[in-house]
Protein backbone atom coordinates (compact mmCIF):
# COMPACT_ATOMS: atom_id res chain seq x y z
CA UNK A 1 0.00 0.00 0.00
CA UNK A 2 1.60 3.40 -0.90
CA UNK A 3 1.23 6.33 1.46
CA UNK A 4 -1.20 8.88 -0.27
CA UNK A 5 -0.97 11.56 2.35
CA UNK A 6 0.70 14.45 0.24
CA UNK A 7 3.34 15.55 3.37
CA UNK A 8 6.51 13.51 3.61
CA UNK A 9 7.18 12.35 7.81
CA UNK A 10 9.63 15.19 7.76
CA UNK A 11 7.04 18.17 6.14
CA UNK A 12 4.14 16.70 8.88
CA UNK A 13 6.81 16.99 11.79
CA UNK A 14 7.81 20.41 10.85
CA UNK A 15 4.03 21.39 10.39
CA UNK A 16 3.14 20.22 13.62
CA UNK A 17 6.08 21.71 15.31
CA UNK A 18 4.99 25.10 14.12
CA UNK A 19 1.37 24.12 14.60
CA UNK A 20 -0.14 24.42 10.89
CA UNK A 21 -3.85 23.96 11.38
CA UNK A 22 -4.14 23.38 7.80
CA UNK A 23 -1.80 20.38 7.68
CA UNK A 24 -3.03 19.62 11.01
CA UNK A 25 -6.50 19.36 9.36
CA UNK A 26 -5.30 17.60 6.29
CA UNK A 27 -4.13 14.80 8.29
CA UNK A 28 -7.29 14.57 10.20
CA UNK A 29 -9.40 14.24 7.28
CA UNK A 30 -6.81 11.31 5.12
CA UNK A 31 -6.94 9.67 8.55
CA UNK A 32 -9.46 9.69 10.75
CA UNK A 33 -11.70 7.11 9.26
CA UNK A 34 -9.17 4.77 8.82
CA UNK A 35 -7.43 4.83 12.41
CA UNK A 36 -11.02 4.61 13.57
CA UNK A 37 -11.70 1.55 12.24
CA UNK A 38 -8.46 -0.32 12.88
CA UNK A 39 -9.07 1.01 16.67
CA UNK A 40 -12.48 -0.37 16.51
CA UNK A 41 -11.23 -3.44 15.01
CA UNK A 42 -9.04 -3.76 18.18
CA UNK A 43 -11.24 -2.36 21.04
CA UNK A 44 -14.71 -3.41 19.53
CA UNK A 45 -16.64 0.11 21.42
CA UNK A 46 -17.21 3.07 18.54
CA UNK A 47 -16.87 5.19 21.91
CA UNK A 48 -13.57 3.67 22.67
CA UNK A 49 -12.49 4.27 19.58
CA UNK A 50 -13.23 7.52 18.64
CA UNK A 51 -11.80 8.17 22.03
CA UNK A 52 -8.56 6.70 21.08
CA UNK A 53 -8.70 8.36 17.93
CA UNK A 54 -8.89 11.76 19.62
CA UNK A 55 -6.05 11.09 21.76
CA UNK A 56 -3.94 10.10 19.15
CA UNK A 57 -4.85 13.72 17.28
CA UNK A 58 -4.17 15.39 20.68
CA UNK A 59 -1.16 13.72 21.28
CA UNK A 60 0.04 15.04 17.73
CA UNK A 61 -0.70 18.22 18.46
CA UNK A 62 0.58 18.96 21.53
CA UNK A 63 4.00 16.80 21.73
CA UNK A 64 4.92 17.06 18.25
CA UNK A 65 8.14 18.16 19.19
CA UNK A 66 8.97 15.34 21.10
CA UNK A 67 7.91 13.04 18.11
CA UNK A 68 9.77 11.48 15.86
CA UNK A 69 8.85 9.84 12.48
CA UNK A 70 10.79 7.47 10.47
CA UNK A 71 8.73 6.17 7.30
CA UNK A 72 5.67 6.65 6.15
CA UNK A 73 2.90 8.63 7.63
CA UNK A 74 0.41 6.08 7.72
CA UNK A 75 2.52 3.38 9.59
CA UNK A 76 3.42 5.49 12.24
CA UNK A 77 -0.35 6.76 12.59
CA UNK A 78 -1.09 2.55 12.40
CA UNK A 79 1.20 1.67 14.84
CA UNK A 80 0.07 4.58 17.33
CA UNK A 81 -3.03 3.80 17.42
CA UNK A 82 -2.67 0.30 17.27
CA UNK A 83 -0.38 0.82 20.63
CA UNK A 84 -3.19 2.93 22.08
CA UNK A 85 -5.86 0.06 21.73
CA UNK A 86 -3.55 -2.69 22.80
CA UNK A 87 -2.57 -0.02 25.88
CA UNK A 88 -6.42 0.05 26.08
CA UNK A 89 -7.40 -3.46 26.31
CA UNK A 90 -4.41 -3.76 28.65
CA UNK A 91 -5.74 -1.47 31.11
CA UNK A 92 -9.36 -2.84 30.67
CA UNK A 93 -7.90 -6.31 31.93
CA UNK A 94 -9.49 -7.60 28.51
CA UNK A 95 -8.20 -10.94 27.38
CA UNK A 96 -5.17 -10.21 24.94
CA UNK A 97 -4.83 -13.44 22.31
CA UNK A 98 -1.05 -14.09 21.51
CA UNK A 99 -2.32 -13.13 17.70
CA UNK A 100 -2.89 -9.92 18.91
CA UNK A 101 0.76 -9.51 20.58
CA UNK A 102 2.19 -10.75 17.63
CA UNK A 103 0.44 -8.50 15.37
CA UNK A 104 1.91 -5.66 16.97
CA UNK A 105 5.68 -6.69 16.39
CA UNK A 106 4.49 -7.41 12.84
CA UNK A 107 5.63 -5.30 10.26
CA UNK A 108 3.52 -6.60 7.18
CA UNK A 109 0.30 -7.03 9.47
CA UNK A 110 0.32 -3.59 8.88
CA UNK A 111 0.03 -3.77 4.98
CA UNK A 112 -2.63 -6.71 5.51
CA UNK A 113 -4.23 -4.31 7.83
CA UNK A 114 -4.41 -1.51 5.59
CA UNK A 115 -5.97 -3.33 2.19
CA UNK A 116 -8.58 -4.91 4.91
CA UNK A 117 -9.41 -1.23 6.03
CA UNK A 118 -9.57 0.34 2.18
CA UNK A 119 -11.77 -2.79 1.40
CA UNK A 120 -14.07 -1.88 4.69
CA UNK A 121 -14.31 1.31 3.53
CA UNK A 122 -15.15 1.02 0.15
CA UNK A 123 -17.76 -1.54 0.97
CA UNK A 124 -19.17 1.37 3.57
CA UNK A 125 -19.39 3.40 0.41
CA UNK A 126 -21.48 0.89 -1.84
CA UNK A 127 -23.78 0.05 1.02
CA UNK A 128 -25.59 3.29 0.57
CA UNK A 129 -26.48 2.22 -3.24
CA UNK A 130 -28.16 -1.08 -1.17
CA UNK A 131 -31.99 -1.20 -0.39
CA UNK A 132 -32.56 0.25 2.77
CA UNK A 133 -33.67 -3.28 4.43
CA UNK A 134 -30.91 -5.23 2.64
CA UNK A 135 -28.51 -2.27 4.07
CA UNK A 136 -29.72 -2.59 7.50
CA UNK A 137 -29.30 -6.41 7.38
CA UNK A 138 -25.54 -6.55 5.93
CA UNK A 139 -24.82 -3.75 8.19
CA UNK A 140 -26.14 -5.89 11.28
CA UNK A 141 -24.50 -9.47 9.86
CA UNK A 142 -21.27 -7.91 8.87
CA UNK A 143 -20.54 -4.90 11.16
CA UNK A 144 -22.07 -5.44 14.60
CA UNK A 145 -21.73 -9.19 14.17
CA UNK A 146 -25.47 -10.27 14.61
CA UNK A 147 -26.74 -13.90 13.86
CA UNK A 148 -28.95 -14.09 11.52
CA UNK A 149 -31.19 -15.55 14.20
CA UNK A 150 -30.78 -12.71 16.22
CA UNK A 151 -31.76 -10.61 13.07
CA UNK A 152 -34.75 -12.38 12.14
CA UNK A 153 -35.90 -11.77 15.69
CA UNK A 154 -34.75 -8.05 16.14
CA UNK A 155 -36.98 -7.54 12.37
CA UNK A 156 -39.53 -10.02 12.76
CA UNK A 157 -39.10 -12.35 9.65
CA UNK A 158 -37.74 -15.26 8.56
CA UNK A 159 -34.49 -16.87 8.68
CA UNK A 160 -34.86 -17.41 4.77
CA UNK A 161 -35.44 -13.41 4.51
CA UNK A 162 -32.02 -12.79 6.35
CA UNK A 163 -30.18 -14.96 3.97
CA UNK A 164 -31.97 -13.95 1.04
CA UNK A 165 -30.93 -10.14 1.71
CA UNK A 166 -27.67 -11.00 3.07
CA UNK A 167 -26.66 -13.04 -0.24
CA UNK A 168 -28.56 -9.91 -1.98
CA UNK A 169 -26.21 -7.29 -0.54
CA UNK A 170 -23.16 -9.36 -1.02
CA UNK A 171 -23.98 -9.74 -4.57
CA UNK A 172 -24.31 -6.45 -5.21
CA UNK A 173 -21.54 -5.24 -3.38
CA UNK A 174 -19.33 -7.95 -5.46
CA UNK A 175 -20.76 -5.90 -8.65
CA UNK A 176 -19.87 -2.50 -7.25
CA UNK A 177 -16.99 -3.29 -6.61
CA UNK A 178 -15.36 -5.07 -9.82
CA UNK A 179 -17.15 -2.22 -11.68
CA UNK A 180 -14.94 0.18 -9.74
CA UNK A 181 -11.65 -1.80 -9.89
CA UNK A 182 -12.32 -2.07 -13.61
CA UNK A 183 -12.34 2.14 -14.29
Amino acid sequence: MTDTFRYSSEQLLTGLRRHDKNMFKELYMAFSDELFLLAYRWVRDHGVARDLVHNLFVILWDRADRININGPVRNYLYRSITNMALNELKRSARHISDDILQYASDENAFSKTADYLLLQQEIIHHLNNLPPRCREIFILSRIHGLSPQEIAAKFNITLNTVYYQLATALKELRTQILETEKK
